[in-house]
């Protein structure tokens, strides 16, 4: 392929060897224009180089086929093109006698200098390599070789290696006349060019901003942690320039998850002095941002997903947050959940109940304690339906690790990515499962039932139960008198067989970053267990024999049972409605609030026609006159909470000072977050202002 700049450089200097003339001497212009445009046998300069003579030329000088010939000074006999002088876009081949080319390429030399009737060539060391006599070049001209001298540097000048700087100053030149345009989907081309020939990061932040203004912030996020990846390790500026606008990202997408997790790395690694592109701290910003983000996430913990909160370690103070598995929290600045007694321990392992989001339970005997639960509730449902007789036993156990040795121990500095160790520590593991739900419930019990089947309150595992409830209903049709429920380990598991191995990876590091090291005393509890079946048969009273209940009390019983239980159930997941305004509204009331506040927009006042048309909505919508005078009295005079309150007034000072900037919206909202104010609500407050 040819090497335009260079090809272009010879183009320009034969140009400017042709405008050389001399007004008193016409003899020398004369020759100028007829050495441009010479096509002798033993001289060729491009273009008027004949195609048939191009092979010949190639294959004495041994030139490479994309090598374009720009110029032929034949020194044969008989004009058989064996000998002689090329120069190509590449550099420039001389053959003497010998037959044997020797090739000088542009980018090894580092400059041309003329004296003394010729031109010397030197290489990057300042050595002279070679000479070019006035012959090869001048062709019976005077003076002409001093010309040559400047089209040869030049043609060493656009294949000279530029620096990183240079390079770069060069793209962002052109990407910022792009910005300034206006062409944003153009500038983002060139910084993506530059990222996929340079290899660098330095356009990553700018091209992940600008795929988030096109709505790409999968990819701009990728763009990210690709290019952070790619960092070295030690790269600390780079990683956490990148990190900062990671989580100014996920900030964007109101993710305040993530980016809590990426502002920790910010504040942990970001030297003193690194400013972003508004000359701010990144380490005073970052810093500000954590507590706000932490105070969210702690506030938030609950409404997250089950996976997203289902292990927790609490820690004395955070190191790192990169974990995929572990939610890890401050154990001075617990979420709303609660521990067995004697707990929390710092950098001990938790596993959230699958059904109360409030509870959490000792890694290391979470399964009995979750199967123990079930089967106490499965016993206590069975005995309020009638049963006589329960009895519990083990159909199958074992664990795909029993009788195995494991000698292990992780030391610091290990990535837990690896899930490496090394070291010294033996232990014998085995599945002590079942025998420990043996020691903890009665595996036989006899009942003597007087009371009318029915369903219990307060349960946690029926509604997940679709076997329990058919059961429910059999039962309750008054035919049932004995029944096996089986009763299976794996489907109480909430932790996979096949997470253990990342769970117990990211634990070791946690724990390797407090105390250095990891010594593998509760080793097994991250070992897989195989499932084990209880079998539970149960014996039930006739119906006949029990207490007597109207079929109605019966229907009413179970349904006002079932509610309660549903609604406890509820209240423990936890789910947190936010209010948008301080009174609970129907969508009817809201409706109406809408129409009130369309009245008001254009005076602030409500006219006797606008009352009349007020009154029949309000009537067909089903709202009472005093109703509405409460919606009425809120939106002319709302009550706010000191938090609310105070969120108004900056909003009106940045309001009064003319439109607010994005850097003001963002401080604004990280205000909003650390006041515990919903977005809905912020909103509202704003339009109240607004409208006022």
């Amino acid at each position: 392929m040819i090497h335009q700049e260079t090809f272009n450089a010879f183009v320009d200097g034969i140009k400017k060897i042709h405008t050389v003339h001399d007004s008193d001497n016409n003899f020398w212009t004369e020759s100028i224009e007829k050495y441009v445009k010479t096509n002798d046998k033993d001289f060729y300069i491009y273009p008027n180089i004949p195609n048939f003579i191009i092979p010949v030329i190639r294959e004495n000088f041994a030139l490479n086929r994309e090598e374009e010939i720009l110029l032929f000074r034949d020194h044969s006999f008989w004009n058989s093109k064996n000998q002689g002088f090329v120069i190509t876009d590449l550099g420039f081949t001389d053959v003497l006698y010998d037959h044997i080319p020797r090739h000088y390429y542009w980018k090894d030399i580092s400059h041309v200098e003329f004296a003394m009737y010729s031109l010397y060539v030197y290489d990057k060391s300042s050595v002279k390599c070679f000479e070019i006599s006035e012959n090869d070049l001048s062709k019976n001209i005077d003076g002409l070789l001093y010309f040559w001298a400047d089209v040869m540097n030049s043609m060493i000048n656009t294949q000279k290696q530029k620096s990183h700087d240079e390079i770069y100053e060069e793209y962002n030149t052109q990407y910022g006349k792009l910005i300034e345009q206006g062409k944003e989907s153009e500038a983002l081309q060139v910084a993506l060019d530059y990222r996929r020939i340079e290899k660098r990061a330095d356009f990553s932040s700018r091209i992940a901003w600008l795929y988030h203004n096109m709505g790409e912030d999968v990819r701009a996020l990728q763009i990210l942690d690709e290019d952070i990846d790619k960092l070295d390790e030690d790269d600390l500026i780079g990683k956490s320039f990148l990190t900062y606008h990671k989580y100014s990202l996920y900030v964007e997408n109101k993710d305040f998850l993530n980016a809590r997790k990426s502002c920790l790395y910010v504040t942990k690694n970001a030297p003193a002095g690194l400013m972003n592109e508004d000359d701010i701290s990144i380490l005073e910003d970052a810093t500000n941002d954590f507590q706000i983000y932490e105070d969210y996430y702690i506030q938030h913990f609950l409404e997250q997903p089950y996976n997203e909160r289902k292990l927790i370690v609490p820690v004395q103070s955070y190191t790192d947050l990169s974990q995929k598995k572990l939610a890890v929290v401050d154990i001075n600045n617990l979420p709303a959940i609660n521990f067995p007694m004697g707990h929390p321990v710092a950098n001990q392992l938790y596993v959230g109940h699958p059904y109360i989001p409030s509870k959490y339970i000792p890694f290391e005997n979470y399964e009995l304690e979750l199967i123990e639960d079930k089967i106490r509730e499965f016993s206590q449902i069975m005995q309020y339906l009638g049963a006589t007789e329960i009895n519990i036993e083990s159909v199958n156990s074992s664990s795909n690790n029993k009788d195995s040795k494991i000698d292990q121990k992780l030391s610091g500095g290990v990535d837990y990515k690896l899930v490496s160790g090394s070291g010294n520590a033996e232990r014998h593991i085995t599945n002590k499962l079942l025998e420990d739900i043996s020691q903890h419930i009665n595996l036989h019990q006899k009942f003597s039932p007087k009371k009318y089947p029915a369903l219990p309150e307060n349960l946690v595992w029926y509604q997940n139960e679709p076997s329990w409830q058919r059961l429910y209903s059999q039962r309750m049709q008054g035919a049932l008198l004995e029944h096996e429920e089986r009763i299976e380990t794996k489907k109480s598991q909430v932790v996979e067989n096949s997470e253990l191995k990342q769970i117990s990876a990211e634990v070791k590091w946690l724990f390797v970053q407090v105390n250095g090291n990891w010594e593998q005393s509760m080793e097994e509890k991250f070992e897989a267990h195989e499932n084990a079946i209880l079998s539970i048969h149960v014996k039930f009273a006739p119906l006949d024999s029990l207490g007597k209940t109207s079929v109605q009390d019966t229907i009413k019983g179970t349904i006002q049972n079932s509610m309660n239980s549903l609604t406890s159930y509820a209240s423990s997941v936890g789910n947190i409605v936010h209010k948008i305004l301080p009174i609970d509204m129907t969508d009817i009331e809201k409706e109406y609030l809408d129409e009130l506040k369309a009245c008001l927009e254009e005076d602030g006042e409500i006219s006797s026609r606008e009352r009349r048309l007020l009154n029949r909505l309000r009537e067909r919508l089903g709202i009472t006159e005093g109703r509405a005078e409460e919606l009425e009295a809120f939106l002319l005079n709302p009550q706010l909470t000191e938090e609310e309150q105070e969120y108004l007034d900056e909003y009106k000072i940045c309001k009064e000072e003319g439109e607010i900037s994005s850097r003001e919206k963002r401080l604004l909202d990280k205000l909003r977050v650390k006041l515990r104010i919903s977005e809905n609500r912020a909103r509202e407050l704003e339009s109240s202002l607004d409208l006022n």
